[in-house]
């Protein structure tokens, strides 16, 4: 009987042993399916100098009476338009945002105690290498009219898309570089590529112009574009 039982634990061992190798077969086999790939990410970086500039000159006041309010906004108003049309900026560079006034309200709300308000004049040029000539002269408003500021120059690159599209085939060859350079360690090669993904895109601040280093990425005229892509690639052994 005992040696029967003996004889009965030892298929079952045995058998056990079986289906633990064929688990562990199993496994290493798709462990070396998976390793059949590489994973890298590519990176595309490039300088480009803004093609607009926009600044801001922001007219606003208080009073106590409406029409005063929008007396004291009116001459503003020309003041600035007559410095910017002598600054050599045609109408077309230029826009005048609607008057917005808000008015104040007593506690009770039963009477209006003054109307605040504000309006802007937007100056948008292609001629970024003006723009901060056209800002200085522009602050001398600031100094002769109370309510009155300027905004620093912003700068944009309005063909921003096309750009993307460069950089993220860039970034796709920098991707496919460094996975060939991976594989040459152990002498294999790219089979193919399974599937590109797109990453993160950015506008970054510029480091090399001295005069801006310290200021914002929008206030900068030049821009650091960043693209990066995740692409895994089959391996030829």
């Amino acid at each position: 009987m005992k040696k029967v039982q003996f004889i009965i634990i030892s298929t079952i061992l045995s058998f056990g042993l079986i289906i633990s190798a064929a688990i562990v077969s199993n496994a290493m086999d798709k462990a070396n399916k998976s390793e059949n790939k590489i994973t890298v990410k590519g990176v595309a970086e490039k300088r480009i100098k803004a093609d607009k500039a926009v600044v801001n000159v922001v007219l606003s006041g208080e009073n106590v009476v409406l029409d005063d309010l929008r007396k004291d906004i009116s001459e503003k108003e020309k003041k600035s338009l007559d410095l910017i049309k002598t600054l050599g900026i045609s109408s077309e560079d230029y826009s005048i945002e609607n008057l917005k006034v808000d008015p104040e309200f007593s506690e009770i709300g039963d009477k209006i105690l003054k109307y605040s308000g504000s309006e802007s004049i937007v100056i948008s040029t292609e001629n970024v290498e003006k723009i901060d000539e056209i800002y200085q002269k522009l602050l001398t408003l600031k100094l002769e009219n109370n309510n009155l500021e300027v905004t620093k120059p912003e700068y944009y690159i309005t063909s921003i898309e096309r750009y993307k599209k460069d950089l993220l085939v860039d970034a796709s060859k920098n991707a496919e570089y460094k996975a060939i350079e991976m594989l040459k360690v152990n002498n294999n090669e790219i089979a193919g590529v399974k599937n590109v993904t797109q990453g993160q895109f950015e506008i970054l601040p510029d480091v090399e112009d001295t005069k801006r280093i310290k200021e914002d990425e929008q206030n900068q005229m030049y821009k650091k574009l960043r693209s990066v892509v995740t692409a895994t690639y089959l391996i030829k052994y």
